[in-house]
């Protein structure tokens, strides 16, 4: 099939696909979905930060060959990504196009990323090309009194002149770093691109290029003829389902994307300094106005779509948006924690910042996990590249950057990484924080064998290295081919339902053990039994569940703590060493308000 023109058309699999973050490490990806793609259908497809842009570029593809009737237009869209390399390679220095007023700042911040010297030399002989008409004026007092003193032939005075302009100098550089950092970067939402391409370029910058992309891989006429942004619910016609992850750091806590629920408002004029014309007149043509007034009056909120009118390009940008470099989105809501008083009264609706996804989930392998896999769920995951650890690439074809575990010892091993200064301590605290559960779930039997590696030197490939030139970014796009191709020939979807079978059988059977002697246990003077719990307490939380509802849930913990008494009598021991929990968790789908859902009339749909 791989060898016919339209290699692409008829995959013959399905499979879900989960592609980690790293800014510019997403060049990795292009060539890994298209080798998976001459095989598998993308049913669920999600990722973070770069790996949300590689997710929504992979949605787009398949939904044209979903759509599509002809065989050369099912294997369009995935040629157009498998060409993307050097479209990346020609591109990508130019996506990250700073803002006028944040330039400097870019251009000091770009001279440290680059310097294999002394960062702090680097920063301030930049700062000093970037501020130099303002340090020119800053020193001008003092070349005047080192001027008079030479004409004068007065030591003192010249001396004098010359601490004055070195005075007057850096004070000047002090000002205008502080103000760089303190004022004009919150002023531009801790970001200095925002992602829309700058007056005088010739390139597209990256919101613009990637809302370019999604149209031209998808097809820019819809099927009912419109001409619009792709949105979610066009997927879903095709059983697509795209997710991502952003980060509301002004509500401290992960939201998947869509959203669930609909509490956010936009500001058109904030919205316009982030998305293109072609998805903001989509946008507000979808949107509800809503009857708030901003502290300067203006009223230009509006509520966002619901998510089958979302335009995908939305959950690209609002995943990607790494703190610093890229402009965090605002959205706006209600905050309901306020006295109930001052609800819906403007000064409770807050303006919440949404930074990079992989700030709380780099890699959430999790995402469409059930508890017994019915198709594959593959990770493409990102990591340091260490000769020490992953054998020497002599013939640079990236034979050891590129691994997908096979044997249970090799998912497992975690790496140490020595912590030297003080730099080292702070990325440490950092790096654990936000990944140590994807760093555990991925290590777990039933995760590791589906997850490839692909490992990238950190000094010249990926993350903040964004003037890779087209060698480097075609050499990371072949890591990503051989990625792609080591899954379709190593990955045992039978050896992968086992591990899962052994890693989550032996667990649930040990809760069902604990649940049936919770069950049993006897009233006492100050606790009645959980059956009447279940059919006679009457609870001051959580009332709308009927009658027949609590019967039924009673039914429902009766069998099931039957059979945790059978485990009891029959304990079934764990498969490996490895500790699991089984546990209920807050979903990143959580509704801010803390509301109770809407009861379904229907019962919903089981999950595929």
């Amino acid at each position: 099939m791989t060898d016919t023109p339209f290699r692409y058309a008829a995959p013959s699999d399905e499979c879900d696909l989960i592609m980690k973050g790293g800014i510019t490490s997403g060049v990795v990806f292009p060539r890994a979905i298209t080798e998976l793609a001459t095989r598998y259908r993308f049913m669920h497809i999600g990722g973070t930060s770069a790996g949300a842009i590689a997710a929504v570029m992979t949605a787009a593809a398949e939904y044209r060959r979903q759509s599509a009737a002809a065989p050369e237009e099912k294997n369009a869209g995935f040629a157009l990504i498998d060409a993307m390399p050097a479209e990346l390679a020609a591109n990508l220095p130019t996506f990250f196009q700073p803002s006028p007023e944040t330039a400097p700042l870019f251009h000091i911040g770009m001279a440290m990323v680059r310097t294999k010297r002394s960062k702090a030399a680097a920063v301030a002989l930049e700062a000093v090309k970037v501020f130099h008409l303002s340090l020119l004026l800053a020193v001008l007092p003092g070349l005047a009194l080192f001027v008079a003193g030479v004409a004068a032939a007065n030591l003192a005075l010249g001396i004098l002149g010359v601490l004055i302009a070195l005075i007057g100098a850096i004070a000047q550089l002090a000002y205008q770093l502080y103000r760089a950092v303190a004022v004009v970067l919150p002023a531009n939402d801790f970001g200095l691109c925002s992602g829309l391409t700058q007056p005088g370029s010739d390139k597209p910058a990256f919101t613009n290029w990637i809302t370019e992309r999604i149209e031209a891989i998808a097809g820019s006429v819809r099927p009912d003829g419109e001409a619009r942004p792709l949105t979610i619910g066009d997927l879903e016609r095709y059983d697509i389902t795209l997710k991502s992850v952003t980060t509301d750091l002004s509500s401290r806590r992960p939201y998947e994307l869509p959203f669930g629920d609909r509490v956010h408002n936009y500001r058109r004029s904030e919205f316009e300094k982030l998305f293109p014309p072609s998805v903001m007149s989509y946008l507000i043509k979808e949107s509800k106005p809503r009857d708030i007034a901003a502290a300067d009056g203006t009223r230009d909120f509006y509520q966002l779509p619901p998510a089958s009118k979302l335009p995908v390009a939305i959950i690209a940008r609002m995943s990607l948006s790494f703190p610093g470099l890229i402009r965090a989105v605002p959205l706006h809501r209600f905050d309901y924690s306020l006295r109930a008083a001052t609800r819906r009264d403007p000064s409770t609706h807050i303006r919440c910042l949404f930074s990079d996804g992989g700030i709380t989930s780099n890699f959430p392998i999790h995402m469409f996990d059930g508890l017994l896999p019915g198709r594959p769920t593959f990770g493409i995951s990102l990591t340091s590249y260490d000769a020490r650890r992953h054998g020497e690439d002599e013939d640079g074809s990236g034979g050891s950057r590129v691994h997908l575990p096979r044997r249970t010892a090799e998912g497992k091993a975690t790496p140490v990484y020595p912590i030297e200064g003080l730099f080292a301590f702070v990325g440490a605290i950092l790096d654990t924080a936000r990944n140590w559960q994807d760093t555990l779930q991925s290590q777990l039997h039933g995760y590791s064998e589906r997850i490839v590696e692909v490992r990238l030197d950190d000094a010249k490939e990926g993350g903040l290295n964004l003037d890779m030139n087209a060698e480097t970014v075609n050499f990371l796009s072949r890591l990503g081919d051989k990625a792609g191709a080591v899954v379709l020939t190593n990955f045992d979807f039978n050896e992968h339902r086992w591990r899962r079978a052994m890693t989550m059988l032996p667990t649930l059977a040990e809760q069902l053990r604990k649940l049936s002697n919770r069950y049993m246990e006897p009233a006492t003077e100050h606790r009645i039994d959980y059956p009447a719990i279940l059919t006679e307490y009457d609870p001051t939380g959580l009332v709308g569940v009927s009658k027949a509802d609590r019967v039924a849930l009673d039914e429902l913990t009766r069998k099931l703590a039957a059979l945790g008494a059978e485990l009891d009598r029959r304990p079934i021991p764990p498969a490996s060493s490895q500790k699991v929990d089984l546990r209920i968790t807050a979903s990143m789908d959580t509704n801010p308000r803390g509301a109770n859902p809407p009861r379904p009339d229907t019962p919903p749909s089981p999950d595929p």
